[in-house]
């Protein structure tokens, strides 16, 4: 049996569970929600910034800019990826799980899930969630644990400033 044959059935698994698990996320039946916005680190530099999934390409198109890459997926929606590892926003309310956001960008057109699970709201955000709607900036922090089996984990994890 020929191995290449496999290679679309198990590309079409992955893809599927990747909408799957994106589906069953509660973040996702948010009111006003327009995509996601999540840490992301380029695998050949690991430098830092932010992925965006948006089901419009306007969206996509104004949040990668100049520098960043766009492309569309199998089922619509497109992914933006956005090489700077702080961006404007204005953020207009969070729960223990994720905050929603307005990219400065974009400040009437959209608003933006960050989800931070499993870190804490007081330590993704450096204000107190009554201070919200607040403008500031959106950043991305490495964190390096080590395991007790001495393998380095790397976590990115988001960060809210006020101005």
């Amino acid at each position: 049996m020929n191995a290449n044959a496999n290679a679309p059935r198990a590309y079409a698994y992955r893809a599927h569970a990747r909408r799957s698990r994106a589906r069953s996320q509660p973040a996702d039946q948010a009111p006003g929600a327009d995509g996601h916005l999540s840490p992301w680190a380029d695998p050949a530099s690991g430098a830092l910034g932010w992925q965006a999934l948006t089901a419009s390409r306007a969206v996509a198109l104004a949040l990668a800019g100049r520098s960043g890459t766009v492309r569309c997926h199998d089922d619509g929606e497109w992914h933006a990826r956005i090489p700077e590892p702080t961006l404007a926003a204005t953020v207009i309310g969070a729960d223990d799980r994720a905050l929603w956001c307005r990219p400065a960008i974009l400040p009437d057109s959209c608003a933006l899930i960050v989800a931070f699970a499993p870190w804490t709201s007081a330590a993704v955000l450096q204000c107190s969630v009554t201070a919200l709607p607040a403008r500031g900036t959106l950043s991305v922090r490495e964190v390096r644990m080590t395991t007790r089996m001495g393998r380095i984990v790397r976590y990115l994890v988001p960060e809210f400033d006020p101005s």
